[in-house]
């Protein structure tokens, strides 16, 4: 499982009071990693990775709306849909790591 200590590697790039763009990026790699095994994709395309998990039925509609919150744009004040991008993330990870158990 060397995704999940990719994982573990990003998630230790994440630092107190750090730029919430930058944990944000952070968190869309995170998942991204994660769908990357989900989908045994060759793909680094993380963005992709997450867009494609926005329109897969056969996911929970909860990880879904991860995704969606992760992938969607910034609206006009700079704000994310996602509240918490890596608690986001994280529970996709739990998902796949569900799944590849």
């Amino acid at each position: 499982m060397n995704w999940l200590l990719e994982i573990d590697t990003e998630l230790g790039r994440i630092r107190p009071g750090q730029n919430a763009g930058r944990i944000r990026t952070t968190a869309r790699r995170i998942a991204g990693i994660a769908l990357k095994e989900l989908y045994s994709s060759p793909s680094d395309n993380f963005l992709q990775q997450l867009h494609s998990a926005v329109n897969d039925e056969a996911l929970p509609d909860g990880i879904r709306e991860a995704a969606e919150r992760l992938a969607a744009r910034l609206d006009a004040n700079f704000s994310s849909p996602s509240i918490d991008p890596v608690g986001d993330a994280m529970l996709i990870v739990a998902h796949v790591k569900l799944m590849a158990d």
